[in-house]
């Protein structure tokens, strides 16, 4: 835990969970959620995370019950994943997995990606919604993001408070 990681081992995960997901949507043919945690910065494993990781299953679990003909939890140097075929429409599961980013206390630390069974990902805006608000400012996330508009330290500040655990 608390290891460092470089932005080529980010890059190259991202290209292994898109073929492992292509593998997934072949062998069940279902809507697929992909669930990592967002954290910025290069510690991508440590108590925060673990701790939005674990909530987040959970979560998932009792939203999901009754519907999941397949599960599987991975851990990686580059964070912690976790993915369920479902057997629901793909909008039906993005609509409630939305509200859970947005009514879960550690909700904003989620990422709740929802494909449909043709690997099309279900967009907030296909459905009406708005998009994801920072975390600190409540600005949109992705711009917030993309001009690093806050500092790493109140990031992690803020997200050691909604975890209650403290990031090293």
């Amino acid at each position: 835990m608390n290891e460092v990681v470089t932005l080529q081992q980010i890059l190259d995960n991202r290209e292994a969970r898109a073929d492992f997901q292509k593998i997934l949507l072949r062998g069940y043919g279902s809507t697929l959620v992909c669930f990592t945690v967002n954290m910025p910065g290069a510690v991508k494993r440590c108590a925060p995370s673990l701790a939005v990781f674990q909530a987040g299953v959970a979560a998932l679990r009792q939203r999901l019950a009754g519907y999941v003909i397949y599960y599987k939890k991975l851990d990686y140097p580059t964070g912690y994943e976790a993915y369920f075929a479902v057997d629901l429409p793909a909008e039906t599961v993005k609509s409630a997995l939305v509200e859970l980013e947005e009514s879960h206390p550690m909700g904003r630390l989620m990422d709740l990606d929802v494909l449909r069974p043709d690997g099309t990902p279900v967009s907030r805006s296909e459905l009406g919604l708005p998009r994801r608000k920072c975390l600190l400012c409540g600005n949109d996330a992705k711009a917030c993001a993309r001009s690093q508009a806050h500092s790493l330290e109140a990031l992690w500040a803020e997200i050691s408070r909604i975890t209650g655990e403290v990031f090293p």
